[in-house]
């Protein structure tokens, strides 16, 4: 059986789903102004307020100059661990070890 050729989308059925998409995101703009925002601000007005009354501001500088500290070291780690490589045609990237060879992980690349 042969194949049938997928039709390709018509400019009016592109426009439209764009559309949809960008009401979408206007949507999800809305949300994070109107309701994500405030509580963010509340919470960091709060945890301020907080730290104040107890006093423990060098405390928790201290404890977040430690998470940073960890977090690049992570970063730090991933990139040691070489550069990634997509594999001819199978939508998949391999990890590359400095020696050249792959060591079998890789990730579905969408797109």
């Amino acid at each position: 059986m042969a194949k049938q050729k997928q039709k390709r989308p018509t400019t009016r059925e592109l426009k439209k789903e764009i559309s949809v998409l960008v009401r979408e995101v206007f949507t999800l703009k809305q949300y994070v102004n109107d309701v994500l925002t405030p509580f963010v601000r509340t919470n960091m007005e709060l945890l301020e307020k907080y730290l104040i009354h107890t006093g423990d501001i060098d405390k928790f500088v201290k404890y977040l100059e430690k998470e940073g500290e960890n977090e690049k070291e992570i970063i730090n780690e991933s990139s040691e661990e070489g550069p990634q490589e997509q594999t001819e045609g199978s939508g998949i990237t391999e990890r590359i070890s400095k020696n050249g060879e792959g060591d079998g992980t890789g990730s579905i690349q969408q797109g």
